[in-house]
């Protein structure tokens, strides 16, 4: 599995610099993913997964940043924020070792997806058409 096999027109949200950000974030989440039968080695995925919420962190902040002019971006910081609680309970379940890297991997699937396409795209797509 690659980039240019999960990667759908449809994830862009049409600023690039976002695009690219995004890309880079379903690259990491590649990764996770062929590490789910690999689990033996912990300190790959460790820093595995702190680049990955590391990375996250900077993304949230640039589209924060971009999307600063939303009328709806205190509910966006918000969707955030709960992501990075839940990226701290992954880390928690790590260093417990209790983590179930598919849990994670599936998770990060699924809100990739759907906060991209979903709540990115509609927020991209609406200040778009004010400018």
């Amino acid at each position: 599995m690659d980039i240019t096999t999960i990667w759908k027109p449809e994830y862009c949200v049409g600023h690039p610099e976002i695009d690219r950000q995004h890309k880079y974030l379903f690259e990491l989440w590649i990764m996770l993913d062929s590490m789910k039968n690999q689990q033996d080695n912990r300190l790959s995925l460790e820093q595995a997964l702190l680049s990955l919420f590391d990375y996250v962190e900077i993304h949230f902040s640039n589209e924060e940043e971009f999307l600063a002019t939303h009328p709806e971006i205190d509910q966006h910081k918000t969707i955030h924020a709960d992501f990075l609680a839940q990226t701290n309970t992954f880390m928690e379940d790590f260093h417990n070792e209790t983590l179930d890297l598919h849990t994670v991997v599936d998770f990060l699937r699924d809100w990739l997806i759907e906060h991209i396409v979903e709540t990115d795209g509609r927020y991209f797509k609406e200040l778009a058409q004010k400018s």
